[in-house]
């Protein structure tokens, strides 16, 4: 009974202290419109940006040139189902290889299709014709499509061919055999359209979130560095070891309470507006979500610490932005990087919710199923919530000097 008497009035003071730390936070942030920007505005509309960019999700009849120095019956052929197909455009014919070329300096063109001459004759030898084909590779995505074209169109016509060249009243079963040997099919799993907004913008939308609470932070910690207003949070405080424990609290739930339409916006609305995959159960990916927000906000909290002027936020963070999307694994994959820059990866908290929430809402993975990227967003939470102490714990110490000393300057000024 006692030890409760004793409780009591420490709990108390404590939820009135992180209460006082969260209502004054709400004040700062909502008097400040620079952070509000990136706080909501940011938010909202970069996820619409990137999404209408790549909404068409892929790339149609990309242009290419012809070079026919066989200029056969075959040749003509093989250009007509190319152009045929859904991804190549056939927009020319040149006279050679230089003109071609000169197209493709001009980005009239992206690839150039060039027949040798001997290529049907090589066919009626009864040896395998040669096709070149030269791409820009400017754009990883249109090579995909000329591979792609080039590779099914040259199959079937070649399918075609060897169907022709068997003796006649064979069966239609030998001919669909000798065609296709080993008939094929093509299946995009979680990913039905094939679409590159499917498979980049799940990613983005992770780093968007980490990336606006890292560049609102900043800009909150730099105004109050260049207003000198710090001391609002400690003023009349008791025990100033306790009153930072409550200030990163106060201030986390501040945050998290303003990011809860946020989350819902990123992680449901916007893959339900464009139409991406939606497998996961949505309540597994709030859970999920909780430390991903956590450790986003103490880790911006303590490269706040950093910031000493609220237009220093820019320098400071916004370019981390190219490099985080990388180190996520989702340009390249994380195994394939030396081991220096996966250590680093594991680090970024984007890193852990990119793997997770493409994992969940793309391919429909259970909470479960994602306990390694799960459990490390807790581990970065436990970390970057003693770094936030250690750097408001310093600033606040240093605060506090700088003041001491700057009463005592003017005292001496005035007498």
């Amino acid at each position: 009974m006692k030890i409760t008497k004793k409780i009591w009035p420490i709990l108390r003071r404590t939820c009135a202290d992180i209460y006082y730390i969260w209502r004054k936070e709400y004040k700062m942030v909502f008097s400040d419109a620079g952070v509000l920007v990136f706080f909501f505005l940011l938010t909202l509309a970069y996820p619409l940006l990137y999404a209408a960019i790549y909404n068409p999700e892929v790339v149609r009849d990309v242009p290419i040139v012809v070079v026919d120095d066989n200029r056969s019956a075959l040749s003509r052929q093989l250009v007509r189902n190319l152009d045929a197909s859904p991804n190549v455009k056939v927009i020319s014919y040149c006279a050679n290889i230089a003109e071609a070329r000169q197209m493709m300096m001009k980005t009239e063109c992206y690839g150039i299709l060039h027949i040798p001459q001997d290529f049907n004759t090589d066919i009626v030898r009864g040896t395998q014709g040669v096709v070149e084909f030269y791409s820009d590779m400017s754009l990883l995505i249109n090579y995909k499509n000329f591979l792609m074209a080039l590779t099914d169109v040259t199959m079937d016509l070649g399918g075609e061919l060897r169907s022709a060249a068997l003796p006649i009243g064979v069966s239609q079963s030998l001919t669909d055999i000798a065609s296709k040997p080993i008939p094929y099919a093509s299946i995009t799993m979680y990913n039905p359209e094939s679409g590159f907004a499917s498979f980049l913008i799940p990613a983005v939308l992770v780093l968007v979130l980490q990336q606006s609470i890292i560049l609102g932070l900043g800009m909150l910690a730099g105004g109050i560095r260049e207003d000198n207003t710090l001391h609002l949070y400690y003023d009349g405080r008791e025990h100033v070891h306790n009153s930072v424990l409550h200030l990163i609290v106060g201030k986390a739930l501040c945050y998290c309470s303003l990011y809860i339409f946020n989350i819902v916006y990123l992680f449901h609305f916007i893959p339900w507006l464009f139409g991406y995959p939606q497998l996961g159960n949505q309540w597994e990916i709030y859970t999920f979500a909780l430390p991903l927000l956590l450790s986003s906000i103490f880790l911006g909290m303590t490269l706040s610490g950093l910031v000493r002027e609220r237009e220093a936020s820019f320098l400071l963070f916004v370019f981390t932005s190219v490099i985080f999307i990388f180190l996520s694994g989702i340009v390249w994959p994380r195994y394939a990087m030396p081991a220096a820059w996966q250590w680093l990866g594991a680090l970024v908290p984007s890193t852990w919710g990119v793997e997770g929430f493409v994992q969940m809402n793309t391919t429909g993975a259970s909470l479960q199923q994602m306990t390694r990227p799960y459990v490390a967003l807790w581990i970065l939470t436990a970390i970057y919530s003693v770094t936030a102490y250690a750097t408001y714990r310093h600033w606040i110490s240093r605060d506090m000097q700088l003041g001491n000393k700057g009463i005592m300057d003017a005292l001496h000024d005035e007498v």
